[in-house]
């Protein structure tokens, strides 16, 4: 089991206290953007015929009204890939998770007081405990919880990136993780930046051969 992964997606799946969550056999389920996200993190302790509990998980899905997707890190759960694969499902998408650490050469390259473009913190609400980095009065960069940020979409033009850098030291950010979809290995804008690749992955859906991607 790929440890380090596995622990990078329960904060990531923690972030989302707001979305509708439920636990099934040791399988994650959660409602996000129109899909039923089903993160297999505890595999190994799965219960019951593996099968069975994928047609509970598209029955979930179905009584949603949502597209069922298994979302399953790399290093992990090659016989669950192959049994989703033998129950109709394909690779719909694959992206890769960048990490990055403050450390004292980073924290003096952005120590001066440059303009930080017009990135601010908007309090959450409720107990999630968390504020969401903005770009404007709708657009939601990151989500900000104590030291650590998540970027739910990584794919930042190269001035966004060193904007976030220079605003996550002046906002007491030691630590960032970058979902960046559709992306097999970390982008090079990235790794100038100071980030490291942490992990790929991959994401299966259902395909119906007449009418395309199933819900």
């Amino acid at each position: 089991m790929n440890e380090s992964a596995q622990r990078c997606e329960e904060q990531i799946i923690s972030l989302f206290q707001d979305r509708e969550t439920q636990v099934w056999q040791g399988w994650i389920l959660k409602k996000m953007g129109g899909r039923l996200l089903v993160y297999p993190l505890y595999y190994k302790y799965s219960q019951g015929n593996i099968p069975d509990n994928i047609r509970k998980c598209e029955e979930i899905s179905r009584h949603s009204r949502l597209d069922c997707v298994f979302r399953i890190v790399e290093h992990t759960n090659y016989h669950l890939s192959s049994i989703l694969t033998d129950n109709g499902y394909v690779l719909k998408e694959c992206g890769v998770v960048g990490e990055w650490n403050l450390t004292e050469d980073t924290g003096n390259l952005y120590a001066p007081k440059k303009p930080q473009g017009s990135l601010f913190l908007k309090n959450g609400t409720g107990e999630e405990n968390a504020e969401y980095v903005m770009a404007d009065a709708d657009t939601v960069i990151g989500i900000k919880r104590q030291e650590l940020l998540f970027l739910p979409d990584g794919n930042l033009p190269d001035a966004g990136i060193e904007d976030i850098l220079r605003f996550s030291v002046d906002n007491g950010v030691t630590r960032i993780l970058a979902d960046i979809p559709g992306k097999n290995e970390l982008p090079e804008q990235y790794g100038r930046s100071g980030f490291y690749r942490a992990y790929l992955y991959r994401c299966y859906q259902k395909e119906d051969t007449e009418n395309g991607f199933t819900e």
